[in-house]
């Protein structure tokens, strides 16, 4: 009889183990897994003069509802390394991306940053800062780059000089990801090459060594795009199409638009909480 309790107790000790095991387990998984990372997508502060493009304000006021609210937010190297599995990150991870490179981003965008210690993001159109164009919108200097580099910003590739439509029959089509007329399939990609080679090479030599990482004019792209990015080694690309960035093979990525007048801090805590 003290011999079938023995057994009795020792099956009931090794069922309460295995369930204590299983929650620490799944306790674990709940609490520690990755919840992925919100990549928010800016590009100016409203040349034209469109009142639904976000001023200095409602910039402002989104920097510190994502303060107040204790968002985490990286640098895109950061990033990379999260992506490539080298690093963890703490849930409601936010990395901050511009587009074009325009001027009022170190007038109005950079000091607010600087407010909160937010490291950013500004991919740019080589040329448009590396031979300024009078005629076109201002765009950042070498200078400006340089100085904001050694504060936390970072300045990646929107191409050299492809931020362009096409007009193909009659349609605008951006110029990264399609054939101009009678171009054919080798010359398309070695012009897209020479592109984005150009591009990088000139961020190297103005800002010093650093990945090639590729934000899509329009957010637009295609699968002779795609080769051509794996040849050069473009690992990393962001699009303009909402959602949650998680690990996985795939490295293109979501941006949520948070350039917008009307998205005050508020609503943006809310649109960011709602790609979870």
């Amino acid at each position: 009889m003290e011999g079938l309790f023995r057994k009795s107790f020792a099956i009931a000790i090794g069922f309460i183990a295995v369930i204590a095991i299983s929650i620490v387990a799944i306790f674990g998984m709940t609490t520690h897994k990755p919840r992925g990372v919100v990549v928010l997508m800016y590009h100016d502060f409203g040349y034209k003069g469109n009142p639904s493009v976000i001023n200095a304000e409602v910039f402002d006021d989104q920097m510190n509802a994502l303060y107040e609210n204790d968002f985490n937010i990286i640098s895109i190297e950061q990033y990379v390394d999260y992506m490539e599995g080298r690093i963890d990150l703490p849930e409601k991870s936010v990395l901050i991306t511009f587009d074009d490179g325009y001027l009022d981003f170190y007038e109005i965008a950079y000091p607010i940053l600087q407010t909160y210690q937010f490291p950013a993001t500004n991919f740019i159109i080589v040329k448009s800062s590396d031979e300024p164009n009078p005629d076109h919108l201002p765009h950042l200097t070498w200078d400006q780059m340089r100085e904001m580099k050694a504060n936390g910003m970072s300045f990646y590739n929107h191409t050299y000089d492809s931020h362009k439509m096409l007009n193909i029959d009659d349609n605008k089509s951006p110029m990264l990801a399609n054939h101009m007329e009678g171009e054919t399939t080798e010359q398309y990609k070695a012009r897209v090459k020479e592109d984005l080679l150009k591009a990088h090479e000139i961020l190297v030599r103005e800002l010093g060594e650093q990945d090639n990482i590729l934000a899509f004019p329009y957010g637009a792209f295609s699968d002779e795009l795609l080769e051509v990015m794996e040849e050069i080694g473009i690992d990393h690309a962001f699009t303009i199409r909402p959602g949650l960035n998680e690990r996985g093979e795939q490295k293109l990525y979501y941006r949520v638009n948070a350039g917008l007048s009307a998205l005050d801090g508020d609503a943006l805590v809310k649109k960011i909480t709602e790609q979870y």
